[in-house]
């Protein structure tokens, strides 16, 4: 099953969920590009570097909220 694009809005902004290739989700903030994530085995939710296509290990609340939305949206749409 192909995964759709879907939208939310959270502290104040619109943001776009866009499913890429392998678990790799691009994040639109008010239309504009604005970060990469993906999803570890563990669940936890990691911002992906630009330039290495990496993902970067720290802590990040507004990834982490923006991660539990995909999560949510991925178990309504089973």
């Amino acid at each position: 099953m192909e995964e759709e694009s879907f939208y939310f809005k959270g502290a104040g902004s619109i943001y776009e969920v866009i499913p890429e290739e392998d678990g790799i989700y691009t994040i639109f903030k008010d239309g504009i590009e604005y970060i990469q994530l993906m999803r570890q085995k563990n669940l936890k939710w990691l911002r992906v570097d630009y330039k290495t296509d990496l993902p970067i290990l720290e802590e990040n609340e507004e990834v982490d909220s923006i991660g539990r939305v995909i999560t949510k949206f991925l178990t309504k749409e089973k």
